[in-house]
């Protein structure tokens, strides 16, 4: 197999570069292709627990199937691994992942201490008779390298049309609809609330456009992510949307939420009624704005759709 080693947490257009070539060689060699990653323990060994994931990883089978990835192998993150010299890794990888070719980044270190360098992984891997492909990093037309790091800054910001840039699709959480206090339902705009794990990234507090996948069908919702200020009895952030024109029971379903544009800042109404016309307001320019988007994007709707079938 040729294997793409990486954290790939989130397959954004760096990790792309990299499946890409991996399925290049295997596709001239004739054999197959896949990724090699670590588990989400991998940062409690290293002494990292305060980063969080782009995605889950419920989220993360999603994009496995929409690129297309034929071979998944996931590490478990332990002490012994963690121990291990690159030649000890690298025989690990022949031995147990069966890789016979590896394509990373240039970034890429491994072993123990990071002792492992590209170069080091070249010479090795000749010595084996592997493909290594040795992939540079890829920027932006501005020149900010592609990383994980970089589309984390962005959601922090609310920046969700950088986010895109960077990962070549919308971001997006999917989770069941859980039950809230119905408060939407009756100011005339019922909300179905989600629940985001507290490993995933938190999002900036606000109302975003969103494109939502629910029961087999495309929607544009109006989500909100913050504490609700009208009201003084919500303590916790909350993630909660609304269907434009939706009618029906989403409690216990999942639903998959792609945020295209944030649009304003979470803010106190004086009085719900202020509350409810300006959402009105709202609803009626993200109905702009993403019916825009599946029109200009169809191809891409389509595909995802297929991608959310299990």
């Amino acid at each position: 197999m040729i294997a793409a080693f990486g954290a790939f947490d989130g397959f954004h257009k760096g990790h792309q570069t990299l499946l890409a070539a991996a399925a290049r060689h295997a596709e001239k060699l004739g054999c197959e292709w896949g990724v090699v990653t670590f588990s989400r323990e991998k940062g409690s060994v290293l002494g990292r627990k305060g980063v969080r994931s782009l995605f889950t990883n419920r989220e993360q089978a999603i994009l496995e199937r929409y690129f297309r990835i034929p071979t998944v192998r996931q590490i478990d993150f332990t002490e012994e691994i963690a121990a291990m010299t690159p030649d000890a890794f690298l025989d690990y990888a022949a031995d147990v992942l069966e890789v016979d070719g590896i394509v990373v980044g240039c970034d890429f270190r491994f072993g123990k201490d990071r002792q492992g360098t590209t170069d080091f992984l070249m010479r090795a891997g000749a010595e084996r008779g592997w493909v290594v492909d040795i992939v540079p990093i890829r920027t932006t037309e501005a020149g900010v390298p592609i990383c994980s790091t970089t589309v984390r800054n962005a959601l922090s910001v609310g920046d969700m049309r950088y986010a895109r840039e960077l990962l070549g699709y919308p971001y997006f959480c999917a989770s069941r609809v859980i039950h809230g206090n119905e408060r939407g339902r009756k100011l005339g705009f019922p909300t179905a609330n989600i629940e985001i794990p507290p490993e995933k990234v938190d999002l900036l507090q606000g109302v975003y456009a969103t494109i939502v996948r629910a029961n087999g069908a495309w929607h544009i919702g109006a989500a909100n992510v913050g504490d609700n200020p009208t009201f003084d009895d919500v303590r916790t952030t909350r993630f909660e949307v609304n269907l434009v024109n939706y009618r029906g029971d989403l409690y216990g379903s999942e639903i998959v939420v792609f945020l295209v544009e944030r649009i304003r800042d979470e803010i106190r109404f004086e009085t719900p009624e202020a509350l409810t016309r300006q959402v009105k307001a709202d609803t009626e320019a993200i109905v702009e704005v993403c019916g825009e988007d599946l029109r200009d994007n169809d191809a891409f709707w389509r595909n995802f759709a297929d991608a959310l079938t299990p």
